[in-house]
C-alpha cells in the first residue's frame, strides 16, 4: 500500500516535510539533468522535424516584441538541444545553458524572487505550501503589464482555468477581482482549494468552483481519469494508481453563459489543453476582450499554434511571450512559458 495519498490528505505538513527531504536526497544521488516534457500531448522534437516548422515559427514570432522573440528563440534552442523526459541523462553543472540565460533566469532575478517568496509562504500558510513563482511573484504576467492593465481588470470577473488548490485565486486577490470563477478537474484539489481559501479568509461569495474539464466543443460530455490531485494533473496523463472519477467536459463559452461571467482576466494553465480551451472560448473572448495569460509549454501544439489561432479572431491585441519561472534544471528550462494577450486599448491608455 502506498501511504503517500493518505499522508497528503490527513497530515499534509508531515507529507510535504518528508517529500522535501526525499527530494533533497534525490538531488544528491540522482543525476543533474535538463529535459523537455513529452508526456502531455506530443513530443517537441517530433513536431520540430515536421516539414512546415519554419512557417510555424514565422507565424508565432510575427508582431511579437523583441523580448518575446528572444524568449521564443531561446526556448526553441533548448527544445532542440535537450532530451525528452524519457531520455533524461546526466549533465555537467558547468555546461552553458542552451540559448543562454533569459532575463528571468539571471542571478539578480532569482535573488529577488527568493527574497520575496518565503515571506509570502509564512503569511499564507497554504496547505502544502504550494507557492509558485508564476502565481505569487509574476501574478501570471500581470506584474509585467502597465498600470492601465490593472485598472482595466479591477473589480471585474476573473476566470482561473486549472485552479489546482486555489493558489492563483489567492495570489490574484491582490488585483481586486469582483469574483473569480475557478475551473478544476480534480475533486481532491477542489477540497484543498476550499480549505486554502478559508484559511486565507477569502469569503465564499468571492469565488465559484466549477468542477469541469475544458474542451473545444460539447460533443463529448464527460471523461474518466485518475484523480491524483497533483499540480500536473491532466486529462492527457494516463495513470491508474489513484481513484478514478468522472468529470464533465464543457466549453468555456458554455460555462460563461451558464454563470453569466463577463471576464476581464483569464488565466489558463490546463496541462496541454490550451488549444482546446481557445477553440471553445471564442465567443467569450470576442465579446469581453479580456487580458489572457495562457500556459503554452506543455506540448508543441500549444507553444507554436495558440498565438496564431487567437490572432484569427482576436483583433487589435498585443501578444507577449514570457517565461515566468527562474528555474532551469529538469524541465524548468522550458516550463512556465506563458502567452500574455492584451487588448490594444490598454496600451493606448498607458501612453
Amino acid at each position: 500500500m502506498n501511504p503517500g495519498p493518505y499522508l497528503r490528505e490527513k497530515f499534509p505538513y508531515i507529507y510535504y516535510f518528508l517529500t522535501a527531504i526525499i527530494e533533497g536526497l534525490r538531488k544528491v544521488i540522482r543525476p543533474y539533468s535538463i529535459y523537455i516534457t513529452d508526456s502531455l500531448g506530443g513530443s517537441f522534437k517530433e513536431y520540430i522535424l515536421s516539414s512546415d516548422i519554419k512557417s510555424r515559427i514565422v507565424d508565432l514570432k510575427n508582431n511579437l516584441d523583441n523580448e518575446s522573440i528572444n524568449t521564443v528563440d531561446v526556448i526553441i534552442q533548448r527544445l532542440v538541444n535537450y532530451p525528452d523526459e524519457r531520455y533524461r541523462h546526466k549533465l555537467s553543472k558547468h555546461l552553458e545553458i542552451a540559448g543562454g540565460l533569459l532575463p528571468v533566469e539571471t542571478e539578480q532575478t532569482r535573488r529577488n524572487i527568493n527574497d520575496r517568496l518565503p515571506d509570502i509562504r509564512r503569511k499564507l500558510k497554504l496547505k502544502g505550501r504550494f507557492i509558485e513563482e508564476s502565481s505569487f511573484f509574476f501574478y501570471h504576467g500581470l506584474s509585467l503589464l502597465p498600470s492601465s492593465a490593472v485598472k482595466y481588470i479591477r473589480n471585474h470577473d476573473f476566470i482561473d482555468a486549472g485552479a489546482f488548490i486555489g493558489d492563483s485565486a489567492i495570489a490574484l486577490r491582490d488585483y481586486n477581482y469582483k469574483k473569480i470563477y475557478s475551473i478544476e478537474i480534480s475533486g481532491k484539489s477542489i477540497e484543498r482549494y476550499k480549505t486554502n481559501m478559508a484559511d486565507c479568509n477569502i469569503s465564499s461569495d468571492k469565488y465559484e468552483i466549477i468542477h469541469a474539464g475544458l474542451v473545444s466543443d460539447n460533443s463529448i460530455k464527460s471523461a474518466i481519469f485518475s484523480d491524483t490531485g497533483s499540480a500536473g494533473l491532466s486529462l492527457l496523463r494516463k495513470s491508474w494508481k489513484y481513484d478514478l472519477i468522472e468529470v464533465k467536459l464543457r466549453t468555456l463559452d458554455d460555462i460563461a453563459d451558464e454563470y453569466k461571467i463577463t471576464p476581464r482576466f483569464i488565466k489558463a494553465d490546463i496541462e496541454g489543453y490550451s488549444l482546446e480551451f481557445i477553440k471553445g472560448a471564442r465567443k467569450t473572448l470576442i465579446k469581453n476582450r479580456p487580458v489572457l495569460s495562457i500556459a503554452i509549454y506543455h506540448n508543441p501544439f500549444e507553444f507554436f499554434e495558440a498565438k496564431p489561432l487567437l490572432e484569427t479572431f482576436l483583433k487589435n491585441y498585443v501578444f507577449l511571450v514570457r517565461k515566468l519561472t527562474s528555474g532551469i534544471k529538469y524541465n524548468k528550462c522550458h516550463s512556465d512559458v506563458f502567452l500574455i494577450c492584451c487588448p490594444d486599448e490598454i496600451f493606448v491608455e498607458s501612453l
